[in-house]
């Protein structure tokens, strides 16, 4: 495959040397509530590196709180990998968004692997955070678990979205949003609905968010078509302008510069809107603060793509994978 010259201006931040004791943690737990219970999807999760990927994006989080967010990554993970790779199924997609909604609304006992495991992670995730941070988590959680559900019923018909259709969708499908706010425990911060609704900061938000989904896509390609899972925005390049391969991967390659541009843009706009907020002390700090951690977690998903054998391996090897959990 052509190699290409990605548009990454945004400085790597270091790994996190917690790493080795955030990942024992994360892989006890996932053995306590049964999520890894074959050698398959072992071989998966270890393909996955999980605790990689949040040393990368908060290098200076303390051991507990990379273990934690580790975790809850690692169970995001197997909740994709019971979609994504199966046969789509909008009855069992259901089912567990169900489920997993549940705990969220605290209506019911937990029902199903995925819905227990998080029952015991979600109280912990929530812990010491503000009311208007659970509300945003719960419906950051909720959007993206109704994406499965979407994808599932437009694999069947063969419906598949327009590349301006998907790109709001790969936002949420990419479940990066919760991963921006579940972030701020590490950081020390808990932005207020001021700054989150600020123009610039919405803006800086998406663009994130849908440069690493969009990302994602051009490096999972490979498996995707193999899998048969067309949701990608380099596949429906393909699908819906009739380019060839190289062609549909430099026009998501544009789409990626045109994100990181938006970022830049963001973040030089944000301290005129913080002024004309009103917005000082604790708030402004968290907010800039915040903005620059988007730029990390940007590098920082950049950099774990290269090294997670999910996405560099072949697709026979990184597709493997065990039954789906119930």
């Amino acid at each position: 495959m052509e190699a290409i010259e990605f548009f990454m201006p945004f400085d790597a931040a270091g790994v996190n040397p917690a790493e080795p004791e955030a990942e024992a943690g994360m892989w006890s737990w996932l053995e306590a509530y049964g999520l890894v219970p074959t050698e398959p999807t072992r071989r998966r999760m270890e393909r996955t590196r999980p605790a990689r990927m949040y040393a990368l994006w908060c290098p200076s989080a303390d051991a507990d709180e990379l273990t934690l967010l580790s975790q809850y990554t690692a169970w995001a993970f197997i909740v994709d990998d019971q979609f994504d790779i199966e046969i789509p199924d909008p009855r069992r997609c259901l089912e567990a968004i169900t489920a997993i909604e549940a705990v969220l609304d605290g209506t019911t006992t937990p029902s199903g692997v995925l819905a227990v495991a998080l029952a015991e992670l979600w109280p912990r995730l929530c812990h010491g955070r503000s009311a208007a941070w659970r509300r945003s988590v719960r419906r950051e959680i909720h959007d993206w678990l109704w994406t499965y559900y979407t994808e599932s019923v437009g694999r069947l018909s063969g419906n598949l979205p327009d590349l301006e259709t998907y790109r709001a969708h790969r936002r949420d499908g990419v479940a990066l949003f919760v991963f921006l706010d579940i972030s701020e425990r590490a950081e020390g911060v808990d932005l207020s609905a001021a700054v989150r609704h600020l123009p610039a900061m919405r803006s800086l938000r998406m663009a994130a968010v849908e440069h690493m989904g969009l990302f994602n896509d051009v490096l999972s390609v490979a498996s995707d078509e193999a899998s048969g899972y067309l949701y990608n925005s380099v596949l429906l390049a393909q699908y819906h302008h009739g380019h060839n391969r190289a062609q549909a991967r430099q026009l998501v390659n544009g789409m990626l510069s045109e994100c990181v541009e938006r970022m830049i843009e963001a973040v030089q706009r944000l301290p005129t809107e913080l002024d004309d907020a009103g917005l000082t002390g604790r708030e402004r700090a968290d907010a800039l603060v915040t903005a620059h951690n988007y730029t990390v977690y940007v590098r920082a998903n950049h950099d774990y793509h290269y090294q997670a054998a999910r996405y560099t391996s072949a697709p026979a090897e990184a597709l493997e994978h065990g039954l789906p959990l119930t």
